[in-house]
């Protein structure tokens, strides 16, 4: 299991001013926290965490946690975005890993995930929620010279959306140069642009919690320990 855990979390500002993001606390833990004990449910105890901002609170805060996590840390020197960073870990697997932002966490059947990825011989298996969203006024599409074509009154859009949450070959981190800022979208596109196999994990809204944002925070909350 590795995760991203290196960004500055601007949109948890003012919180992450104190604190990195995955140290921000949901209840009784940390995010990042909530993020290893998922994984550990399906024995995937290795855990290898990609830092930079207030790294040293992170090594910190597991350095004297009763739960003596099998962690190996990575420092950037500089911020390398969402991907950048697992050049980081160059030769360091030989077999499938899972990667994720520090600030998503999925209650899905992982085992499910890794047989679809195994299955389909995938280099990267993205995990995208369905997300529906209500538009609260009258929605209208037009054709030529201003005619409307459909009018819908409130409705109902569903999209997949990007988890940030990953199953991936070690072949992709070969494909990332090193020192290079990169989003993991990027690296996507570059796989597909290769010929590689790269396809999307459904899985349910209500299985994914972000806490990317403040009010998402709440919800996260809420979900894991109740109102």
């Amino acid at each position: 299991m590795v995760i991203n855990a290196g960004g500055k979390g601007t949109r948890l500002d003012p919180y992450t001013k104190v604190l990195p993001k995955p140290l921000i606390p949901v209840g009784d833990l940390p995010i990042i926290e909530h993020i290893m004990r998922e994984y550990l449910s399906y024995s995937c105890d290795e855990f290898h965490i990609i830092v930079n901002y207030k790294k040293d609170l992170m090594k910190a805060y597991f350095a004297d946690n009763d739960n003596h996590y099998n962690i190996t840390w990575y420092d950037e020197e500089k911020p390398l975005g969402s991907g950048g960073g697992l050049s980081l870990l160059r030769g360091k697997f030989d077999s499938t890993f899972f990667f994720a932002n520090c600030d998503a966490l999925l209650t899905a059947n992982y085992e499910s995930m890794i047989n679809f990825h195994k299955e389909n011989n995938n280099v990267i298996t993205m995990m995208c929620a369905y997300k529906n969203i209500n538009i609260p006024y009258g929605v209208v599409d037009i054709g030529a010279n201003g005619s409307i074509k459909e009018m819908r009154e409130k409705p109902l859009m569903s999209f997949l959306t990007n988890t940030g949450i990953y199953i991936v070959e070690p072949e992709v981190i070969d494909d990332i140069e090193d020192g290079v800022p990169m989003g993991f979208p990027d690296i996507i596109e570059l796989e597909r642009k290769k010929g590689k196999k790269v396809a999307v994990f459904p899985v349910s809204e209500s299985d994914w919690m972000d806490m990317g944002q403040l009010p998402e925070l709440e919800k996260m909350r809420i979900k894991l320990y109740g109102e």
